[in-house]
């Protein structure tokens, strides 16, 4: 059958049926023509929708920065960064010595209370010898030991007992607890130790002592 018999018989057929038909075709047409129209106004809303969006977010005076920012300022952004990192390396390193230091006179002011509790225990040693009747036997020969004893475990901490007998009065080193007249030795020489000094390996007083000192009579 051609596509000429084909219309006449549609023809011939009911006209509601062929009506319907035309009406149907009509309203797909329709469809198809205006789905793409209302998907491209979507897509144009959207659109305005995010300028809007990105223009509501950026502040005027950015988007002046980000337009006009030259190569000269860009450059003294970057060194300003970096002035404020090497400011901050030094904040750092000074505050690390001070620490280091401040723990340093800790340890330093505890040790030394330490070892002048020792020192006490040290000087009524020297005393117990020097009360002893005879210096010799086992006694003598024993108090002599603990003390050797004692020397060695200062030394351990770099200090030492100083002898001053003889040597001249130095208000530094020294603390004076009476005059006392001797023609056969100078003003202000030391004549007696009652109580012995100590320093440290590199010449520091650690502990004064407390002498005799000569004065005579002009």
């Amino acid at each position: 059958m051609t596509d000429q018999n084909q219309d006449e018989q549609l023809l011939t057929t009911n006209p509601e049926d062929s009506a319907q038909a035309a009406e149907e075709v009509a309203v797909s047409d329709a469809e198809i023509k205006t789905v793409p129209a209302e998907d491209a106004a979507e897509q144009e809303a959207e659109v305005v929708s995010c300028e809007e969006a990105d223009a509501a977010t950026t502040k005027p005076e950015e988007c002046a920065d980000q337009k006009t920012a030259s190569p000269a300022e860009k450059k003294a952004d970057t060194t300003d960064w970096k002035d404020a990192y090497v400011r901050l390396a030094a904040d750092f390193d000074n505050h690390r010595k001070r620490t280091s230091k401040e723990f340093d006179d800790v340890r330093k002011r505890e040790r030394e209370k330490v070892i002048t509790a020792w020192l006490d225990v040290y000087d009524n040693t020297e005393r117990a010898i020097a009360a002893l009747p005879e210096k010799e036997g086992p006694w003598y020969e024993g108090f002599v030991s603990i003390l050797k004893q004692m020397d060695a475990c200062l030394a351990s901490f770099g200090i030492k007992a100083v002898d001053d007998t003889g040597a001249m009065f130095d208000a530094k080193r020294h603390e004076a607890m009476s005059a006392v007249p001797n023609p056969n030795m100078q003003n202000n020489q030391i004549l007696y130790v009652d109580r012995k000094g100590f320093v440290y390996e590199n010449g520091d007083v650690m502990r004064v002592a407390r002498v005799v000192v000569v004065r005579n009579p002009s």
